[in-house]
């Protein structure tokens, strides 16, 4: 249970890391799509990068929730999470890509763009807290046992 509680405590530094760099480099991938394509590119690039940390932070949201509950219950919880997420992305992108209107407002590579640069971005702000960090056990200098020679 400590570590539930470990595990739940620390998530928002985690989430915040893992937004913070996902925004950064989403907000590159929407700097770079303003400068070449204007306005549709602004549009498409925010919103593949607003899908994908929508995405990831959801989630992050189910997975802390989960951690509070019985180990199948909350793999259940977590399984179904993903599904309602996968379905409701799905069914978004489905539309907005057959629908006249978002379609030509749309460029479905800035929407790639974006959204990949999000992710790789997400990514790299959980690898960088989850990276292990030095134990100080081992930067401990030795002392000998009392009544060796040293």
């Amino acid at each position: 249970m400590a570590f539930a509680a470990t595990a739940v405590g620390s998530a928002r530094r985690f989430l915040s890391s893992a937004a913070l760099a996902g925004l950064l480099a989403g907000g590159l991938s929407v700097v770079t799509a303003t400068i070449v394509d204007q306005r549709r590119g602004l549009a498409s690039a925010s919103a593949g990068v607003v899908l994908v940390l929508a995405y990831f932070w959801t989630g992050q949201v189910v997975e802390r929730s989960a951690m509070r509950l019985a180990n199948s219950q909350g793999m259940v919880l977590i399984m179904s999470g993903y599904l309602v997420r996968v379905v409701l992305l799905g069914f978004l992108l489905s539309w907005a890509l057959s629908s006249a209107t978002p379609a030509s407002r749309v460029s479905p590579q800035w929407v790639g763009a974006g959204g990949v640069a999000a992710g790789i971005g997400w990514f790299i702000g959980l690898i960088v807290v989850h990276s292990p960090k030095p134990k100080p056990i081992y930067d401990q200098p030795y002392v000998a046992p009392k009544g060796w020679d040293a």
